[in-house]
């Protein structure tokens, strides 16, 4: 019975293992300070990719304006914000929006990121940003070609 189990478990694991390293993590880096249309559009394509929008810290040093803030933002029902400054740190985020692509998403906090993963910067689509991981054939563009199927598949529907 304990052997059958510890099989079932390895199998289980390998099979999660595996469907992560294909899905990996998407975040994509933004801040109040860019225009409301061009964070809905990233908080828009994120929902459709399952990538996660991440924002470095609050309004004013506010909460109450940090909520009224994402409040406009997703009045919609469409998308979300989490505040992470730690993901920033992790992956040496300075300038936004950015994306990023990486198959770990367990990096030691206060320091830089050791997982492979790639980062693209710019006011772009979220496609564009895809697309530019996944030509560079490297450890995480079949992540980035997953999603971008994702964001693909959803405009032609």
């Amino acid at each position: 019975m304990k052997i059958r189990l510890l099989i079932f478990l390895s199998v289980l694991l390998f099979t999660m293992t595996q469907a992560y390293a294909e899905t990996g993590h998407i975040y994509i880096f933004v801040s109040f300070s860019m225009p409301k249309t061009s964070i809905k559009g990233w908080m828009s394509e994120a929902e459709i990719a399952h990538a996660s929008v991440q924002i470095r810290g609050l309004v004013n040093n506010s909460f109450k304006d940090t909520i009224k803030r994402v409040g406009e933002l997703t009045k919609d029902n469409r998308g979300g914000l989490q505040i992470n400054p730690k993901l920033f740190e992790q992956f040496q985020i300075n300038q936004v929006p950015a994306v990023v692509v990486t198959s770990d998403v367990s990096c030691p906090p206060n320091i830089s990121c050791m997982a492979p993963f790639d980062v693209i910067y710019g006011d772009i689509t979220l496609a564009y940003a895809l697309q530019k991981i996944a030509d560079r054939n490297d450890a995480v563009s079949a992540i980035a070609k997953n999603a971008l199927n994702k964001l693909r598949e959803n405009h032609a529907a």
